[in-house]
């Protein structure tokens, strides 16, 4: 046993003596060759030379060349994070098991319940809504409210194992007091876990679902207004051909570098086509509503889609991101849908209401922006 352990202690200190001495050697000998860092768009840092009349830049010019130059530094950069730490380079993004990417921002908070959100402004919220749906109720109009889960509800197996969630989050909180009132709504994460099997519901490189993921949350929030109008049409799966695009991008993946970007496989997404053109909607001229000062993506502000059958009901809905994949298959159950993406503020906008005399009002929220729906 003794035996074992000085041989132990011996293995250590050579390796400790290799990895120390390695630069040095390097520096004599030239003889491995620099690998630069894929997707590093600058030159590697030279040798700096030594000017006795002005040392003070020399220590800084030194520990550039250095970590330039460092001999295996490509791989020892992969091996760092991705096989030892399986760390992601920045806080914005987790890198979760079999190569999933996850939100390190307000998603993993709301998950974990780690943002500070008091009872006194989740009920400020409800009230809110519930002021909202008696305007709606004073014009003869109904309105709805769906609630899109995180990547963190649907796939936790990807998640790393150190994450655990919260036994209530804010999101089941808000679906607790939602549930006290008479406004219908629906948080798709049931739904969503139901049809898991079908295939791959939500990007493994974005924070967002797939067209897949996006057809079952369409589904699930036309059934519930089919109460109520019971001439919507739900188009069935089949309806509709989904193209796969395979894709190296996403708003996770796009984050990091590109050294890092190539240890992470193609993403799924799909084109999607309604099968019989004859009722497949339109995109028609926007009505030109006046888009949220300082929203970074004017042109998503508003989307309008309008198809053949004018004897089914209109719609307004306010929106985010989310709903991007959701469009393809919802414009096709109205006769006319306008989608508002107000910089994920959510506010009523009465006047797109009164404009659009819609017979229908759609909130959808992805679950981390609830606390958006505060206002002083």
């Amino acid at each position: 046993m003794k035996k074992n352990i000085i041989i132990y202690q011996f293995i250590t200190v050579i390796a400790f003596l290799v990895l120390i001495l390695l630069p040095l050697f390097q520096d004599i000998t030239n003889v491995f060759t620099l690998q630069k860092l894929e997707g590093e768009n600058r030159a590697i840092a030279e040798k700096p030379k030594i000017d006795y009349r002005n040392l003070d830049t020399y220590p800084t010019q030194f520990s550039s060349f250095y970590n330039d130059n460092f001999p295996f530094r490509a791989l020892f950069f992969k091996f760092d994070y991705r096989i030892l730490f399986k760390k992601s380079p920045i806080e914005q993004v987790i890198i979760g098991r079999n190569k999933w990417l996850f939100s390190g921002t307000k998603e993993a908070q709301v998950y974990q319940k780690l943002n500070s959100f008091s009872e006194k402004e989740m009920s400020k919220i409800i009230q809110e809504l519930i002021e909202r749906k008696k305007k709606y109720d004073e014009m003869g109009i109904k309105f709805y409210i769906a609630v899109a889960p995180t990547t963190f509800e649907i796939y936790p197996e990807h998640l790393p194992r150190y994450f655990v969630r919260a036994v209530k989050t804010t999101t089941d909180r808000f679906c607790e007091l939602l549930e006290n009132t008479d406004i219908p709504f629906i948080y798709l994460k049931d739904e969503l876990l139901k049809n898991k099997a079908t295939g791959q519901l939500y990007r493994s490189n974005d924070n967002h679902w797939n067209e897949l993921g996006a057809y079952f949350a369409y589904r699930a929030i036309v059934d519930i207004m089919k109460k109520d109008f019971p001439q919507i049409p739900v188009c069935p799966l089949s309806d509709f051909e989904l193209i796969p695009e395979p894709t190296h991008s996403g708003n996770l993946i796009n984050m990091l570098s590109d050294n890092f970007q190539t240890l992470f496989d193609d993403d799924i997404k799909y084109e999607v086509l309604l099968k019989d053109s004859s009722k497949r909607w339109v995109e028609v001229e926007k009505a030109g509503y006046p888009c949220t000062e300082g929203f970074p993506y004017p042109w998503e502000f508003e989307r309008d889609g309008e198809i053949p059958l004018k004897d089914l009901p209109n719609i307004v809905i306010f929106r985010d991101s989310y709903f991007n994949a959701v469009i393809p298959f919802f414009f096709n159950s109205f006769s006319r849908s306008v989608a508002i993406f107000d910089a994920w503020q959510y506010k009523e906008n009465m006047d797109i209401v009164l404009q659009e005399n819609p017979k229908l009002v759609l909130l959808v929220i992805y679950e981390p922006h609830i606390s958006n729906l505060y206002y002083e």
